[in-house]
């Protein structure tokens, strides 16, 4: 799927709509505002630019999967899938369930550690389709920086 300004505009919406303050951190930064891309830090401390996965929580139940981004500045969008492991009959042996979601990645900030170097520090994903149970349509996480 591609994302268009028009999913754009409606993940926008939808970050203002569910509470999280989002709405006036999605202004895209010119990439001439910083001398090098803004990362997405893994769970292993190492920063990435356009990752295609992204483990939630590093602990393997919520993985970011098939991850394809349209934009990569002060904020990034894209799309993918979120896996979320169904923990039956226990979270070892669990199926996970794919889930469609558009990809938010916002509010850089410095990267403790790393001089001149800036992190984003917010995931949101909003769901284009399906959606767990107990699951808001959109939801946002504080990045560590490990």
């Amino acid at each position: 799927m591609r994302l268009t300004r028009m999913r754009i505009a409606v993940a926008a919406g939808l970050l203002a709509l569910s509470g999280t303050g989002a709405a006036t951190a999605l202004a895209v930064v010119p990439a001439s505002a910083a001398s090098s891309p803004v990362v997405m830090v893994s769970c292993a401390g190492q920063g990435q630019v356009r990752p295609g996965g992204y483990d939630v929580g590093c602990t393997a139940n919520e993985l970011l999967r098939t991850l394809h981004w349209q934009t990569w500045r002060g904020t990034a969008y894209g799309n993918g899938v979120l896996k979320v492991d169904d923990c039956t009959p226990n979270c070892a042996q669990g199926k996970y369930i794919d889930y469609p979601v558009l990809t938010v990645l916002w509010r850089p900030t410095s990267w403790p550690g790393h001089a001149g170097h800036r992190y984003f520090s917010r995931l949101t994903w909003i769901f284009t389709g399906k959606r767990p149970a107990h699951a808001l349509a959109a939801q946002t996480l504080t990045l560590p920086a490990h």
